[in-house]
């Protein structure tokens, strides 16, 4: 590679840095949240035992708080290590997304535990940083955007 070519390489790179184009959901971990909630009639509700997130703790986690808590919510923080195995694990599960044509539900993913049905998602936290963006894509595994700490 001529001097001419590794500094277009360099320079190009430097500026998809400098713009903020990198894109980087969970750079500051983020909040896995459920609800208990009643299952929309046409959404796969996947068991809490599934192998794909059995052993994945954060998950669980969230999971027997909201069974244990009367509020019918449960929170857990993902810390920045962990984020892209839950976010990799939740976003291999089925979406149910309501669009306009569902009020009662919201989207999410859509677990049994025990004998209750609850909806995750998790969301990253926002970044104070301006090269980084920190925001999901809504459907994967989360309803999209960054929450504040």
């Amino acid at each position: 590679m001529n001097r001419r070519q590794c500094l277009a390489t360099i320079g190009g790179a430097a500026s998809a840095f400098v713009a903020g184009c990198l894109s980087d959901p969970g750079a500051e971990g983020g909040l896995l949240e459920a609800l208990d909630v009643d299952a929309p009639s046409n959404a796969s509700v996947t068991a809490a035992t599934d192998d794909r997130i059995s052993d994945i703790a954060p998950v669980q986690e969230v999971l027997q708080r909201v069974s244990e808590n009367e509020s019918g919510v449960g929170e857990v923080e993902v810390s920045e290590p962990e984020y892209d195995r839950v976010a990799q694990a939740l976003s291999e599960l089925p979406w149910y997304d309501r669009g306009d044509h569902d009020s009662d539900h919201p989207s999410g993913i859509y677990f049994r535990y025990e004998q209750a049905v609850f909806v995750v998602v998790l969301t990253p936290f926002c970044t104070e940083s301006g090269l980084i963006d920190s925001r999901s894509e809504r459907g994967e595994y989360s309803w999209g955007g960054c929450i504040r700490r």
